[in-house]
């Protein structure tokens, strides 16, 4: 399970690699909302600053117990071509989140439950 925190980060090593100043772009998150086999397409635009509070919003008011969020790409404009910062995509969804507290295992990067929290392995 991913968190906000993790593709903050990525988008941080994306700058880096471009060479950018990341309060000097516009960001467009490009997110999806897959609902069964049916998926539709949003992007919001947004400055550096207001990332984190963009992206804990896409997720809150999108996410249910009937579907996942897709955050698919973060790209900015430079030189006039598209850049895209982030390395993977990151999907959110409930399933994950209620198979933990249940203590269940799952084939990511965190482990058993015990007493309500997870060990990073």
């Amino acid at each position: 399970m991913f968190t906000v925190t993790d593709i903050l980060q990525d988008i941080q090593r994306g700058c880096m690699a471009h060479n950018m100043v990341e309060d000097r772009f516009s960001y467009r998150i490009i997110f999806f909302v897959n609902d069964g086999n049916k998926g539709t397409k949003h992007y919001f635009d947004t400055s550096y600053s207001d990332l984190r509070k963009a992206l804990e919003n896409i997720i809150r008011k999108n996410l249910s117990l009937t579907n996942c969020i897709v955050i698919a790409q973060i790209s900015v404009l430079k030189g006039g071509k598209s850049i895209c910062l982030l390395s993977r995509s990151y999907a959110f969804c409930l399933d994950e989140y209620f198979r933990q507290i249940n203590g269940e295992h799952s084939n990511n990067r965190y482990g058993y439950a015990a007493c309500g929290k997870y060990a990073v392995r």
